[in-house]
């Protein structure tokens, strides 16, 4: 994603979000203002205008008695909402289905969110030994097949800036760096990434990007399953079918940009 200078800033807008986006965190879901003015290092004053107005608006709740604020109700609306038009989540979510069904593994779509996160926006999950996911819980970038799959299509910047940002690549040492910056480079030329027990030990991990019509990715689809089901070498099928289902609903989202 490529990242022009910023012509305006609205400080107010950029702190509601940051709000609502850790309010959405586990850690972070039921917290006092200084809890949240620390965290975001946020003037507890302006915080506190910013909370006032989301409350006002039921994007936020304050609990009187514990001092608490949670996310509010109406983002429950706001986000019915958002599923019913958006078109590209009906569609990822039914080859999702088929993913899952075929192999009993867990499914997932995952966004890119700013220059350094990422997301998982929706899931399927597997009914026997299929992974727990949680729709809306963050990760670095640099996280997960899925994650490598969306930095190898990040610009140099955003690259660095991640890698800069993450704490398990910060623990890096050179050689180990210099692995993971090619294994980028093969992410893009392959098409697919593999995670093998790396960022959380006893999981795998299997990705592949969704490519939109001017070559840049902001979203991955991904399978999660345990070490103990397959082995490194044993991935292959897995490797296939993720790809050739992003590659599918690649074309299908970009169709209306394609031109005879």
């Amino acid at each position: 994603m490529q990242n022009p200078k910023k012509k305006y800033s609205v400080p107010a807008v950029a702190s509601a979000f940051k709000m609502i986006t850790l309010l959405s965190r586990k850690k972070y879901q039921s917290s006092t203002l200084t809890e949240i003015s620390n965290a975001l290092s946020i003037n507890p004053t302006t915080c506190y205008r910013v909370l006032y107005e989301l409350q006002e608006l039921s994007v936020v709740k304050y609990d009187a008695r514990s001092k608490r604020y949670t996310l509010g109700p109406y983002l429950v609306v706001l986000g019915e909402r958002a599923k019913e038009h958006l078109f590209d989540l009906s569609l990822i979510n039914a080859h999702l289905e088929k993913l899952t069904a075929a192999t009993g593994i867990t499914s997932f779509l995952v966004s890119r969110v700013g220059r350094n996160r990422s997301t998982i926006v929706s899931k399927v999950e597997g009914e026997n030994f299929g992974v727990r996911v949680s729709v809306g819980r963050h990760f670095d970038l640099a996280d997960g097949a899925y994650g490598k799959c969306l930095i190898a299509y990040a610009s140099s910047e955003d690259v660095e800036y991640s890698l800069q940002k993450s704490e398990r690549i910060s623990r890096y040492n050179e050689q180990q760096l210099k692995e993971f910056r090619q294994e980028l480079v093969e992410v893009k030329k392959n098409g697919y990434a593999v995670s093998y027990n790396e960022t959380i030990k006893g999981i795998f991990g299997v990705g592949a990007p969704i490519v939109n019509f001017n070559n840049q990715v902001e979203m991955s689809i991904a399978f999660a399953g345990v070490c103990a089901q397959y082995q490194p070498d044993e991935l292959q099928p897995l490797i296939d079918l993720i790809s050739t289902a992003a590659r599918e609903i690649s074309v299908e989202l970009n169709k209306e940009f394609i031109t005879i």
